[in-house]
């Protein structure tokens, strides 16, 4: 695989662009040793702000077909409200590919493995920053990362080469759901 593509399974399936949202998850309650990471849930301001930014997401990317999340609890919340936003017409599924500490690598195979085009990925960072900088073929140094609620929006063309298209504040997707 050359860095930078998505290998294409099926000829007729090679053919098709696809474009990928990377979202990052709400804002969780703090890391203390009291409680598991994989149980750390929004807080509720979280909740509130991805209850907006979902809808945001909605007008920003209309057509999703599926939701992938982190298996976190804090990651399948905002998943869920992702999914209210689009009125619960995408369905929330979860993978161990993007757990926080995963390789971007395994992060590219199981992207492959996905049928639908219009996917959206809930994860961690600096996860998602990683599987962007995979996907379009960077290998700099990381130096930069999404702020909780923000997004990246990547198309993949039929041949595999990644481009990034947008990167959304959640700021941004907040004013997008105040529009009509």
């Amino acid at each position: 695989m050359v860095e930078g593509t998505i290998p294409q399974e099926d000829e007729e399936e090679g053919r098709r662009e696809r474009f990928v949202v990377l979202l990052r998850h709400g804002m969780a309650e703090e890391r203390t040793g009291a409680k598991a990471d994989e149980d750390r849930s929004l807080t509720p301001e979280g909740h509130a702000r991805m209850k907006q930014i979902a809808r945001g997401l909605e007008r920003a990317f209309p057509k999703a077909q599926v939701i992938y999340a982190s298996p976190l609890l804090r990651a399948v919340q905002t998943a869920l409200w992702v999914s209210k936003g689009y009125r619960s017409r995408v369905k929330v599924n979860t993978t161990d590919s993007l757990i926080p500490g995963s390789d971007p690598k395994e992060f590219i195979e199981f992207l492959a493995s996905i049928k639908e085009r219009r996917i959206i990925i809930v994860g961690h960072e600096p996860n998602l920053s990683d599987n962007l900088m995979e996907l379009i073929g960077v290998t700099a140094a990381r130096q930069f990362e999404l702020k909780k609620g923000g997004c990246y929006g990547i198309r993949i063309y039929a041949d595999g080469r990644a481009l990034l298209e947008w990167l959304l504040s959640p700021r941004i997707l907040r004013k997008l759901a105040e529009t009509e």
